[in-house]
């Protein structure tokens, strides 16, 4: 594949000459114009889509990351949900000049910054506002809130769980229940609305229990369920860590998985691997360079009306789901 080097080359112009036509800037002689386009004709050279938005980067953006203690833990540890988005952000860092500061909420508010990128569901609406009212550009990442115009990048939560439980209705399983954290976060509470209406398109009563992930109650959970409802056919979770929760606690009261009971997670963690968990995935390296790649055009001024990008997931099978009910 042909590159502006190429073009400079072929054209006997500089790199430079072949950026100015490209973004028709600068001075450049009619001369010069034609002999770079027709370089690009004769090597069939396609400008990347980011080309011109790099070429006319000044010498370096500012980029605020801002996180809670939560979401820094996941860098200290250099594993899990957001140091994987964090990686997907650097790498496309890496293409462009740019410095970024991992800050948390008000040290960034004091920070001379290009644009900031708010990591995680750990920030209500009122702040987002405060981020906004600076007149640098926002996204959030894993994170939406709704009826606010702000830029966010966030996986289908809804498609993802709706999708699995679809899965498991067109086998024959009917007793399906789901397991959720707190609902406040987006992407939890679409995981919820997913699970309903597929459980309600079969004209079934969705069950749920709340989990409290910070707390761990899963016994309790676990207990609740099986004195109330009785033993579900399926159990659908929020998360991995729910799910993997659930499992442990299932088993000491002697549950088989999935012989007994079929459990079904959510974001593919490296646990879920380990433990042949089935689970939805979610692609938590692209939710990090979709979401830089979008402040990025921002800080560019290109594209400014603010879009809700939402990431396809897939389910993953493994060893925790049945084929059909026993």
């Amino acid at each position: 594949m042909p590159t502006i080097r190429d073009v400079a080359k072929r054209a006997g112009v500089s790199i430079s000459t072949v950026s100015r036509v490209l973004n028709n800037s600068g001075p450049v002689s009619e001369r010069a114009r034609l002999a770079v386009l027709k370089a690009m004709e004769e090597l069939g050279y396609t400008p990347h889509p980011w080309a011109k938005y790099l070429a006319t980067i000044r010498e370096e953006f500012k980029v605020s990351i801002v996180m809670t203690p939560r979401i820094k833990e996941y860098l200290v540890k250099g594993e899990g949900f957001y140091f994987e988005v964090y990686l997907g952000i650097k790498n496309v860092m890496k293409q462009i000049k740019a410095c970024e500061k991992i800050v948390d909420k008000e040290e960034a508010l004091q920070d001379e910054t290009d644009g900031f990128l708010l990591i995680g569901a750990d920030f209500r609406r009122k702040e987002v506002e405060r981020y906004m009212s600076t007149g640098k550009p926002v996204v959030l990442v894993d994170h939406y809130i709704p009826g606010m115009n702000v830029d966010a990048v966030v996986s289908d939560g809804y498609g993802g769980a709706y999708s699995a439980i679809r899965m498991m209705l067109k086998r024959g399983f009917r007793r399906i229940i789901h397991i959720h954290s707190d609902l406040r976060p987006y992407s939890f509470r679409e995981r919820f609305e997913g699970y309903t209406s597929a459980m309600g398109r079969c004209g079934l009563m969705p069950r749920y229990y709340e989990f409290n992930d910070y707390n761990d109650n899963m016994s309790s959970v676990i207990d609740l369920i099986l004195k109330n409802y009785g033993k579900p056919e399926v159990i659908f979770t929020s998360n991995d860590f729910s799910a993997i929760r659930a499992m442990e606690e299932l088993e000491k009261r002697g549950y088989r998985i999935p012989d007994d009971v079929s459990l079904i997670g959510f974001d593919d963690s490296p646990e879920a691997e380990e433990l042949e968990l089935t689970t939805v995935r979610v692609y938590k390296d692209e939710l990090g360079s979709f979401a830089m790649r979008r402040l990025i055009t921002l800080m560019m001024g290109q594209d400014v009306h603010p879009a809700k990008i939402s990431l396809f997931t897939e389910i993953v099978e493994r060893k925790s789901t049945r084929g059909s009910p026993s």
